[in-house]
């Protein structure tokens, strides 16, 4: 073998083994993460829906933060074109299996509106909420970021 083979080899096996040593510390740490307890599903995330009462056409993002506040926003599209949009801030929190929702802003301008929601579920990727009055049980399902699907798309 001439020294350039050799000179190649060793300098493939340095590389080799950073990439072998980086998969190993990626593997251990992703083994010790999922056998940590993770805790009951938290709300705070973005969540995606379909659906209002009167309106199943209304398609909506809601933001739970961990602080307590919230925001979301309201869509609506007919033939391909945005025909509805409101958006709303305020806080929220969960007692006794009731999800509480203060909105303190609506369209950019000082509002309120409050309700009240049962928790019928909440998984890491679903959460059902049932209003009371009227009777309407909203279904949203965890998406990475407050991001909206273009009207052409459908809802």
């Amino acid at each position: 073998m001439s020294k350039r083979s050799v000179s190649v080899l060793r300098m493939n096996h340095g590389k080799l083994s950073v990439i072998v040593a980086f998969v190993l510390a990626v593997a251990a740490s992703a083994g010790s993460a999922a056998s940590a307890p993770s805790g009951p599903p938290s709300l705070a995330g973005f969540w995606y829906g379909i659906g209002e009462p009167g309106d199943p056409e209304v398609f909506y993002i809601d933001a739970f933060h961990p602080d307590g506040k919230f925001n979301a926003e309201y869509r609506k599209c007919e033939k391909g074109k945005l025909v509805y949009q409101q958006t709303q801030s305020g806080t929220w929190k969960i007692e006794d299996g009731v999800l509480t929702i203060n909105s303190t802003v609506i369209n950019g301008k000082p509002g309120k509106f409050d309700h009240s929601y049962d928790i019928e579920l909440l998984t890491a990727t679903e959460f059902h909420a049932r209003l009371h009055d009227p009777d309407f049980l909203f279904v949203e399902r965890r998406i990475p970021k407050f991001e909206f699907p273009d009207c052409y798309l459908g809802v």
